[in-house]
């Protein structure tokens, strides 16, 4: 029996449908609206448990950014020890001191979420399996955007209180 092999392009196309479709569920499962302006009390698991250093956060953030745009061209270039190497880079990142400042029971939910994702990018790449490459790229973009909605929203332990202006929310 002859299997049709799916061109990259196909694949591609489905990972960004199946992205804009879990995306528009997520949304709509959590409750939040979606206008500006709105007002959220936040639970007490969503807070962060010390304030983070903008420049070192952003530093950290420019890293994992980097090594996942490296993961793409990775995939794009069949290179999967590029693929492996930067998988690597974002577990190690992921494990660094900083993140254990913003130790919230969701933060730390998220980051192992993340974690989990890379490990298995890594492990698909090690296999050389294309395909599992990018089902795990398609997981690692889902926990970069989840927990990034999740921190974009949550306030700081001892702050003014967990109301938390969500119309910056779809700010990058």
């Amino acid at each position: 029996m002859c299997v049709p092999r799916i061109s990259a392009g196909t694949v591609l196309l489905s990972i960004a449908a199946l992205m804009m479709m879990t995306a528009s569920f997520m949304s709509a499962a959590s409750g939040i609206p979606k206008t500006s302006g709105v007002k959220v009390a936040l639970p007490a698991q969503d807070e962060i448990a010390a304030p983070p250093d903008k420049r070192s956060m952003e530093n950290l953030m420019r890293q994992k950014l980097v090594a996942a745009k490296t993961v793409l061209e990775g995939i794009s270039r069949q290179d999967h020890g590029m693929v492996q190497e930067s998988a690597a880079r974002m577990i190690e990142l992921s494990r660094l001191e900083a993140w254990e400042r913003m130790a919230s029971p969701r933060f730390v939910q998220d980051t192992a979420d993340f974690v989990a994702a890379a490990e298995f990018l890594s492990r698909m790449a090690e296999s050389q399996d294309s395909d599992g490459e990018d089902l795990g790229f398609l997981r690692l973009t889902m926990t970069c955007s989840n927990c990034h909605r999740h921190v974009r929203g949550t306030a700081v332990a001892g702050g003014a209180g967990a109301v938390v202006d969500r119309s910056l929310a779809g700010v990058h």
